[in-house]
């Protein structure tokens, strides 16, 4: 692993401008990169995470939505509309290029811990593989809970670090050798599949990050692991009573 990529999670280091040029520079590959790495899964657990909190007639926003798959899959389990926000340009383009004419979908910039949205207006906050580019997490979970209604859902998909086991070094050995050179052959860039097992590194476990949801003032009602336990699907609830959101 780079050190250069490892400074970027020291205090003062500027994340977030890294990972909006990182994504707007592989973002021509991004979808052929995504189904390469996780063996034609990943579609999958965006319809899944979709059909666990989108319900007929929802308003979503999908947080980070980069090429639309989790927006166009919230259309698909039933919503009304879908918000997709990120703040990579390119990405956006090409989500919007997906989404035609269909007109139920729109994308346009922003960012997860200043959402463009006014209070209660949406009934389900989603987001697949972005929490954990995120600097300031919590704002972004405070965000999700402001723009949620008394009710509304949650869904994450993200690569966590894992927890000590069987597994744990098969799935390093996989993000720190084999997805780096993938992503050089495949996307053409240096250093974006070296940062994917760093950031996984800095990031939270299922559990802690449960626990994190939890001090947002969500409901965690179900936590799911796949694909040998290197992805984990998060799904909660904003209380239907005004609770404190920490």
């Amino acid at each position: 692993m780079s050190d250069s990529t490892d400074r970027l999670f020291e205090e003062g280091a500027d994340r977030a401008a890294y990972v909006q040029t990182m994504f707007s520079e592989i973002s021509p590959r991004y979808d052929l990169m995504n189904r390469v790495m996780t063996l034609g899964q990943d579609q999958g657990w965006r319809r899944r995470a979709a059909r666990a909190v989108v319900q007929p007639g929802d308003v979503v926003v999908d947080a980070g939505t980069g090429t639309g798959d989790l927006a166009l899959a919230c259309l698909d389990a039933g919503a009304t509309r879908v918000v997709g926000l990120d703040f990579a340009r390119p990405m956006l383009l090409r989500a919007r290029t997906k989404a035609g004419e269909a007109g139920r979908a729109g994308f346009a910039l922003g960012d997860a811990t200043r959402l463009p949205l006014p209070d209660a207006s949406v009934d389900v906050w989603c987001s697949a593989f972005m929490v954990r580019n995120i600097p300031d997490l919590d704002a972004a979970l405070r965000e999700a809970a402001r723009v949620l209604r008394p009710g509304g859902r949650l869904a994450v998909l993200e690569i966590p670090r894992m927890e000590r086991g069987f597994l744990q070094p098969f799935a390093r050995m996989h993000f720190t050798k084999i997805v780096p050179r993938l992503g050089r052959l495949i996307s053409g860039h240096g250093s974006a599949y070296t940062y994917l097992p760093v950031s996984v590194d800095h990031f939270l476990t299922p559990r802690e990050f449960t626990a994190r949801l939890r001090l947002a003032g969500f409901e965690v009602t179900e936590v799911r692991q796949l694909m040998f336990r290197t992805v984990a699907m998060h799904i909660a609830r904003k209380p239907l009573e005004d609770t404190e959101v920490r």
